[in-house]
């Protein structure tokens, strides 16, 4: 008996090594009486009420193939996310049923469960088919996905539920999904979602780094403030672009544009991803505000001469005395309407008001948010 017990010990501890793939463990959940499974990788002491990016592979290829691909563990650690790496049935993906619709929808519920995410903070990637896959989630999961990063796979616009942030990424090259059919389909995105038809150009992008084979096209002013990005890498071909010395790290570039999306709306206008800050740019009278230490979290508006502010709104950290409130002025790229986003003393997002009133604690109060509120101006 000993010895068995000893035995089953070590064949549990093989089990348990087995399970991990490169700092990411395997899972299974039943999905309508189908077992399916996906990598997991979480940051050591995760927090709750992080964002979940789900990235799925390409047509034969598996989650272990797009994991090694696209290396969303270094960034994970810095933004503090959750990424699950699903398996598609036969190493392909169900682009215009409901069979993977509903494992993703399972992923949600068990990464919830799991890390207890924050659900309104979901947002979906794939390579390839994996990117058609994410314009069929846009399509129909609208509701419960707050942004989409679809690479070197297109999609048509089929009745979304609500507008959708969208950013491409594409290679020049690809001699398997075209450029420039992709190219139309994302203006078909632009146009469904009453975008601006005046994009900005950004050539080379970053414009930080002039030998660059990368430049971003965005268009702006869309439904709900969303926005609409492609990001173009010159003589690139099919395949997942990870290439800093002349273009960009794609999932970077990914994580930087939807972390400024909840199913709320945008936290702060989105901006070139090229301006990220450092933390010790801070706004003038900063005695009072704290913001994140991780600067990875932090985007500033274009005119960063004045004031930064947090672009994920659950670390924006307010004084505890605040009893009347603070606010932080940025300018609004999307346009010149005003509006207030409103925050809780704990930082999180909890609404908008679309007019001042004398003073930010008499708008509280006729907005019945109450005194323990900040508001978050634009302008």
């Amino acid at each position: 008996m000993v010895g068995f017990g000893i035995t089953g010990k070590v064949c549990l501890a093989l089990m348990s090594v087995a399970l991990l793939v490169g700092g990411a463990f395997a899972d299974n959940i039943n999905v309508n009486g189908a077992n399916r499974n996906m990598l997991v990788y979480a940051p050591s002491g995760i927090e709750k009420d992080r964002p979940l990016i789900i990235q799925m592979h390409g047509y034969n290829q598996d989650a272990a193939y797009q994991k090694n691909a696209a290396k969303w563990e270094s960034v994970a650690d810095t933004g503090r996310f959750v990424v699950v790496f699903p398996n598609g049935e036969n190493k392909s993906w169900d682009i215009s049923g409901d069979k993977d619709l509903n494992f993703i929808k399972a992923i949600i519920n068990e990464m919830n469960n799991k890390y207890g995410i924050d659900k309104k903070r979901v947002y979906v990637s794939g390579f390839s088919m994996g990117g058609m896959m994410s314009y069929h989630v846009a399509n129909k999961m609208g509701d419960m996905i707050a942004a989409i990063a679809p690479v070197s796979g297109g999609g048509g616009v089929n009745s979304p539920k609500r507008a959708m942030p969208i950013m491409h990424t594409h290679g020049t090259s690809d001699d398997v999904v075209n450029y420039n059919s992709t190219v139309n389909t994302v203006k078909s995105w632009v146009s469904a979602q009453k975008c601006s038809s005046n994009s900005q150009k950004i050539k080379p992008y970053p414009t930080t780094k002039p030998g660059s084979a990368a430049s971003l096209e965005i268009w702006s002013g869309c439904t709900d403030n969303v926005e609409v990005r492609l990001l173009t890498i010159e003589g690139k071909g099919h395949w997942y672009s990870m290439d800093e010395a002349v273009s960009v790290n794609t999932s970077v570039e990914i994580w930087n544009f939807v972390k400024n999306y909840s199913l709320d709306g945008p936290a702060v206008a989105p901006v070139d991803t090229a301006q990220n800050i450092n933390q010790g740019d801070t706004p003038a009278d900063s005695s009072n505000i704290s913001v994140p230490t991780d600067s990875s979290k932090t985007v500033v508006p274009a005119d960063s001469g004045k004031i930064t502010v947090p672009a994920d709104s659950s670390n924006v950290t307010v004084p505890t005395d605040s009893i009347q409130g603070i606010s932080w002025e940025w300018r609004n790229a999307l346009g010149n309407k005003r509006s207030y986003a409103v925050f809780g003393l704990d930082g999180r997002r909890i609404g908008t008001v679309e007019a001042m009133d004398a003073t930010e604690a008499e708008t509280l109060k006729k907005a019945k948010f109450g005194q323990k509120a900040v508001l978050l101006r634009r302008y």
